[in-house]
């Protein structure tokens, strides 16, 4: 009986040195938060006393804190902003595209422009990934453009690139980023050749017309083709406007001194001519081609896009000279060595064999049989053919006795 008796009064102290704990941390929480000044009855003149920030309270909560193994809300707040990471935009992720070796004298198709050349470079790259005697080289730059930021574009200066970077075939996607209001030209000596103008004025027209020729020059002078692609609608109508308009004017430009512009507006629009996240894709079949921010493709919307130039460039390669087939913007000095045999002279390669003649689809005279004794020194004819028996191409006579 003694020993619970003792028991229960040590019981009981514990129990009074904690309530004796809780009740000191209370107490001094409160003279933390009532300062003696704040405390004190006010006098009618007195002006309130401001409470001076000696750190009582922080040792206080700090205590409080420990006792019942909490943190307060703000300290809670402060851990997490140290410990949360800083959130990334997403951008477009650069696509793993697996390319066979490529031919050390393959053709180069040299792709330059802003995010649409970026799109239209990875289709390309998709389109003859399998193909060694053609590889794509990329000089497209997101966030650039002839007007805009265009440091990082090589269309600023591309004749430093194209000495160290020659090409077959140029492709040129670009102008999303170019909207924006015509810096004003200066000479070397600092003067000022034509001011600032807004974008969509006359002399805005004027300048960027100055632009494309500028650009113009610069690729006739490598003697190669170059195809101009058009830019593609987009999600926002305001953006597809300016786009548009943009489009029209590069084209007018290109078309009245001959050289084609290659329009895909149509391609990715619905029947309005309004953007579409979806469309047909190569097969035909109907498919998503645009990423969630409404301006880039995706994957299927890049190969779609590439299709557009491979076509050009496949004919451009191709064995098969006959002028009904030579595309319009072939450069006159390619033509004439394709007419004339001399297609590799000109790092113009072969990439297929052109269609045989149906004769030789009815009269393979690969299957004839030199072996066979009745044959051998013998013109081949069709009955000395091995042809399977009852194929349409089979002409010998068979003794049904």
């Amino acid at each position: 009986m003694s020993g619970q008796t003792q028991h229960c009064k040590s019981g009981s102290k514990g129990i009074r040195l904690c309530l004796s704990l809780m009740i000191g941390a209370c107490l001094l929480l409160e003279a933390a938060l009532v300062s003696p000044l704040s405390a004190a009855p006010l006098l009618r003149h007195e002006a309130p006393a401001v409470a001076v920030d000696d750190g009582r309270y922080d040792v206080a909560l700090g205590f409080f804190e420990r006792l019942f193994k909490r943190r307060s809300r703000k300290k809670e707040e402060e851990k997490t902003k140290r410990t949360k990471k800083p959130v990334r935009r997403a951008g477009p992720v650069k696509p793993v595209i697996s390319t066979v070796s490529k031919d050390p004298d393959a053709a180069v198709i040299a792709v330059f422009g802003d995010e649409f050349g970026q799109d239209i470079a990875w289709g390309l790259k998709d389109a003859f990934s399998q193909v060694p005697d053609v590889k794509v080289e990329i000089h497209a730059k997101p966030s650039s453009g002839i007007l805009y930021n265009s440091s990082r574009n090589v269309l600023k200066d591309p004749e430093a690139l194209f000495d160290s970077k020659p090409f077959s075939f140029a492709v040129v996607m670009v102008g999303l980023n170019d909207r924006i209001k015509m810096p004003a030209k200066k000479d070397e000596e600092g003067a000022q050749i034509y001011p600032a103008y807004d974008f969509k004025t006359d002399g805005w027209v004027r300048s960027y017309g100055r632009e494309i020729d500028r650009l113009r020059l610069a690729f006739a002078l490598q003697d190669r083709p170059v195809f101009w692609v058009g830019l593609p609608p987009v999600g926002s109508k305001k953006l597809s406007t300016d786009l548009r308009y943009l489009n029209d004017l590069v084209a007018s430009r290109l078309t009245e001194r001959g050289e084609r512009f290659i329009d895909v507006w149509d391609a990715f629009a619905d029947e309005e001519g309004n953007f579409s996240y979806r469309g047909p894709d190569l097969t035909g079949q109907d498919r998503r081609l645009r990423q969630g921010n409404a301006i880039r493709f995706n994957k299927a919307g890049r190969r779609k896009l590439a299709f557009f130039v491979e076509k050009l460039v496949v004919r451009a390669l191709s064995q098969s000279v006959a002028e009904d087939v030579l595309p319009d913007n072939l450069a006159s000095a390619d033509e004439a060595a394709l007419r004339e045999g001399r297609g590799a002279s000109r790092d113009i390669f072969v990439l297929r064999k052109p269609p045989l003649d149906s004769d030789k689809l009815v009269k393979p005279v690969a299957l004839a049989q030199p072996s066979d004794a009745a044959n051998k020194g013998a013109p081949v004819t069709p009955s000395s053919l091995s042809v399977p028996q009852m194929r349409v191409d089979n002409f010998s006579w068979s003794d049904s006795r």
